[in-house]
């Protein structure tokens, strides 16, 4: 905020005069340095966090109110990117400023893996193998952040290098150049309702259809309607569509079950979590619509557009095994943040702003939060070591310490 990089300063004045639902004529954030310091704290977390009992805890922690950074130099790292179920791939500009950013801070290069839109887990899990390896030759340990059902397709890699060749799990738990964390945006590993959701219209409509066809075959010639099928059967064996209907298959709860029942995961990885819900003045106009059939589809305002805060977790909620104790005990949990499901997204929503937008600077977010804490949280706690740090320098800091539970749906219902 300081540096008003991505214009934070407007994005939280925006912010601020959105919860107070008044006009503000005196200005706050964009004259930090008329401002104290522990004042900006409290504001800034005001602003930024939805539930008020997490405000309070976060207020009154002492290493909030300090301000300790990170020793300043180079992390020995790489990171690694799985976008959401429309992407790009290696060639997605999500979060590319904080990417840029971050290499030039802190000496973090990061490498895109090439997943592609609404492809099924496999095929985007050996997208992120290939950007493993590439991490591997540099001889870094590398994390992974995923963004939507890049989380689910994240969680996906892991558990197939674990469970596959030795050369794969080389790759995965080397000491020297594994994977080491792993940070979770909005994740949709746990499914969304707007899966099982559509798939009920979907069958709705095909039944709507077939009677509405079978009534106009009076009306049609033979050959018109024969010529039609066939274009209806090219169109649904087609390679294109069965791709994408093994992509959307990730979003319904019978799928996820299987994928989780049977996934393995390392319990030494930690697991850092962003998850948000949406607020009038916080709300993209692209996403109004979205937002209201998500609430109305589950019955609970509590998520993104998306996915609901409980379901956008480190762990699988829905089944309950050896591996999911696994990644409930390594999961930090997040505060839940007033924000939106495309907050990482900025080029890719250009076309997409009006007027509402831009005055409620629902894109302008800060991008950093995304990756910088997830990265040096990390680094203070000696999972991500400096340039230079040799193996046996290193401080062991015991995993197993309590950590801060992830809050489960029942634990929501007194919000706000």
């Amino acid at each position: 905020m300081i540096n008003d990089v991505d214009r934070v300063r407007i994005w939280l004045e925006a912010l601020r005069r959105g919860i107070n639902r008044t006009r503000i004529d005196k200005p706050f954030f964009t004259a930090p340095e008329q401002q104290n310091e522990q004042d900006l704290v409290d504001a800034i977390v005001d602003v930024m966090f939805y539930d008020p009992m997490e405000r309070e805890q976060i207020r009154n922690d002492p290493l909030v109110r300090m301000l300790i950074s990170n020793e300043p130099g180079h992390y020995n790292f790489t990171l690694i990117t799985a976008m959401g179920v429309i992407t790009e791939g290696k060639k997605g500009m999500e979060l590319q400023d904080a990417i840029e950013r971050l290499e030039k801070e802190r000496g973090v290069i990061t490498i895109r893996s090439d997943t592609g839109t609404a492809r099924s887990f496999d095929y985007n899990a050996s997208k992120i193998e290939e950007a493993a390896e590439l991490a591997v030759q540099m001889k870094r340990p590398y994390g992974i952040v995923g963004y939507s059902q890049g989380c689910a397709n994240e969680m996906h890699f892991e558990s197939m290098m674990l469970s596959g060749t030795p050369d794969q799990q080389k790759i995965f738990t080397s000491q020297e150049c594994g994977m080491v964390c792993r940070q979770l945006l909005f994740s949709a590993a746990n499914g969304s309702v707007h899966g099982p959701a559509g798939e009920a219209k979907v069958h709705k409509l095909i039944t709507m259809s077939e009677d509405f066809f079978k009534y106009q075959q009076g009306y049609f010639s033979r050959a018109f309607i024969s010529s039609t099928l066939e274009a209806v059967n090219g169109i649904l064996d087609s390679s294109g569509f069965h791709k994408l209907m093994g992509g959307m298959q990730g979003f319904l709860p019978d799928y996820l079950k299987s994928f989780w029942g049977e996934a393995q995961h390392l319990p030494h990885i930690p697991t850092c979590v962003i998850r948000g819900v949406l607020e009038p003045h916080t709300t993209p106009e692209s996403l109004d619509m979205l937002s209201n059939q998500l609430t109305k589809q589950s019955g609970s305002s509590l998520h993104d557009s998306q996915v609901h805060v409980y379901d956008a977790v480190g762990h699988p909620i829905y089944v309950r095994n050896r591996n999911m104790r696994i990644l409930k005990a390594s999961d930090m949990g997040g505060a839940i943040q007033r924000t939106h499901h495309w907050s990482p997204l900025s080029e890719e929503v250009e076309y997409v702003k009006t007027n509402r937008d831009v005055l409620q600077a629902s894109f302008d977010c800060a991008k950093d939060r995304h990756i910088f804490p997830f990265v040096d949280v990390n680094a203070r706690f000696g999972i991500i070591r400096y340039v230079g740090v040799k193996e046996e320098d290193k401080e062991v800091v015991p995993f197993g310490l309590p950590t801060l539970s992830t809050p489960l749906p029942g634990k929501h219902k007194n919000l706000m």
